[in-house]
This record gives structure tokens, sequence and C-alpha cells, in this order.
């Protein structure tokens, strides 16, 4: 296990600070925000929420991993299981693009990161269908 190296752990934080931005605008973060941690060699994806509607008060739940693999120079998709155990993602487990894999979790088609109800998405904000105007695209 190494670290993810400097020069592409900086394109990540750019990727994700744009994500994060996109996917919860600034008139919704007092319900929720997403957000996101890099520990050495992965990157948690967090959706941020106030503990029983307490306003001040925060808990974060993990939506999705990427983790970065030295020897094998590329990252791959994590979601959690009903247990709460990171399991690799099936649709597109591998990939050299740190985007590629964001744009999975983004897309979710199988609804495994932020699950479904009647076949539609519970990501908090939708860039389709509920915040058109925040509907900006991966900055590199």
């Amino acid at each position: 296990m190494s670290s993810i190296p400097v020069h592409t752990r900086r394109l990540c934080e750019r990727a994700l600070e744009a994500y994060c931005a996109r996917i919860c605008p600034p008139t919704a973060r007092h319900a929720v925000s997403i957000g996101y941690q890099i520990d050495r060699d992965c990157v948690t994806l967090l959706e941020w929420r106030p503990i029983c509607g307490i306003a001040g008060t925060r808990r974060s739940i993990a939506v999705a991993q990427l983790r970065w693999s030295f020897a094998r120079n590329d990252w791959r998709l994590y979601h959690r299981d009903s247990l709460q155990h990171w399991r690799r993602s099936t649709r597109q487990p591998t990939s050299g693009s740190f985007i590629d894999l964001l744009r999975e979790v983004d897309a979710d088609r199988s609804g495994v990161f932020w699950g479904r109800i009647d076949g539609k998405s519970l990501r908090w904000c939708s860039s389709k269908v509920r915040c058109e105007e925040y509907d900006v695209r991966y900055v590199l």
C-alpha cells in the first residue's frame, strides 16, 4: 500500500471539489452536503446529514470509495453493502482514470451508491432533474 502520487492527488481533489459543488447546490447545503476524505491510497465520497434533523450537527455516510493501486497503476471502485462492508463494484471495477470511476458513481446505474426507489436515484440533487442550473461538467 502506498500513497496516491501528489500530482494525481491534486487532480483528484480538483475533480472532487467540482463534483461536490455540482451535486449539492448552496441552497440545499443546510440539509445535506457532499464531501470527500483522502487517506493514503483511497478516496471516500461522503454525504453529510444533520443528526436527527438537529441544526449544527452532522454525521457522515460513506457513499463510494475509490482506491489507488500503485502496483497496477489504476483505480478500483467500491460500494457499501447492507452490512456496511466495502465491496468491489461489478459494473466498472477498475480504470486508469479517476474521472471515469467518478462518473460511474454519479450515474449509479445499479443503485449501489445512492440507492433507488421506483427506479429513481436517491442522490440528493440530480443534475438532470431538480438542479438543472448546477449542471456543470467535470473540470480538469
